[in-house]
């Protein structure tokens, strides 16, 4: 399986004409309709959405790489030899991954730093439309496939179901992570809790955390998922992932105690936006040509 890493100096090249052809296309709007600057890179945004939805065109960052792996829309059962590939982006290195293990032993920590990528890159792989095998996140992770087996059993104990090739006719919708961290949240435990029963760091638990709250916030506001993607700086699937947790949790008795935070740190994101704001509030027409899609 070919997997294309960010430092051959085509990919750079790449990037580089795609953020050129990009500013040119902005200034055009800017100049060529009146819409402010941040309209029109909404605009760029979604012509990327449309027009180059194919991953091997879009910009990757430093950490993550290109990797060929099945097609979701192959069912299981299906010779892999036979099956359809497609381009997925995967994030192999975070600056989140690292800090608030749960044991000192360096051996421990490297094996909880391994299930932490572990999680992420298998999930960024299902939201992108494919599915990695035991044996590629064998190959990314530099370890033995048996090494992934135990990972798999050992989050499975924790409630969280790998989104594998091999898993594929038992996953369902499925339970990310960061799904049973907000949901923890919601139900009252606070991120050291919930860092510590996911087996996940701090900073990543708060960024799950910081991005539902944005969405649960637009959410009230009565922003679509697409509109809320855009927003916040997310994917369609994450946006829709989070707005269902806030439809399910939304009546729960300690979610009442949330929505004053969650209130507090939409508000101040929102403010924060200006000019994403004015434009979003003032030109319903683009709103509701989104709301179409």
């Amino acid at each position: 399986m070919k997997n294309i890493t960010i430092n051959s100096y085509e990919d750079q090249q790449r990037r580089l004409q795609i953020k050129n052809i990009n500013q040119q296309m902005m200034n055009l709007a800017v100049k060529g309709t009146g819409i402010s600057p941040w309209e029109a890179k909404v605009l760029i945004d979604v012509i990327e959405e449309v027009y180059f939805s194919n991953d091997s065109l879009k910009e990757i960052k430093p950490g993550q790489l290109k990797y060929q792996c099945i097609s979701a829309e192959e069912g299981p059962g299906k010779p892999l030899a036979k099956c359809q590939m497609i381009s997925v982006t995967l994030t192999l290195f975070d600056d989140k991954d690292h800090g608030e293990f749960s044991s000192e032993n360096n051996k421990d920590r490297c094996r909880e730093l391994r299930k932490r990528v572990l999680v992420r890159i298998a999930e960024e792989a299902k939201e992108q439309g494919g599915y990695l095998t035991q044996e590629d996140l064998a190959k990314l992770l530099m370890c033995d496939v048996r090494t992934i087996r135990r990972d798999v059993k050992e989050l499975k104990e924790l409630g969280i179901t790998l989104p594998t090739r091999g898993q594929q006719k038992d996953i369902g919708p499925g339970i990310s992570h960061r799904e049973i961290a907000i949901r923890l949240w919601l139900e009252g435990k606070e991120p050291v809790a919930v860092a510590q029963h996911i087996k996940h760091s701090i900073k990543a638990v708060e960024n799950y955390l910081e991005k539902f709250k944005r969405v649960a916030f637009l959410r009230e506001k009565f922003f679509n998922d697409f509109e809320i993607a855009l927003t916040v700086g997310i994917s369609v699937s994450a946006a829709k992932t989070f707005s269902q947790i806030h439809k399910e949790m939304k009546g729960k008795p300690f979610f009442k105690q949330r929505i004053n935070e969650i209130n507090m740190v939409g508000a101040q994101y929102w403010q924060s936006q200006d000019e994403k704001k004015s434009s979003l509030q003032l030109n319903g027409s683009t709103m509701n040509e989104w709301r179409k899609q």
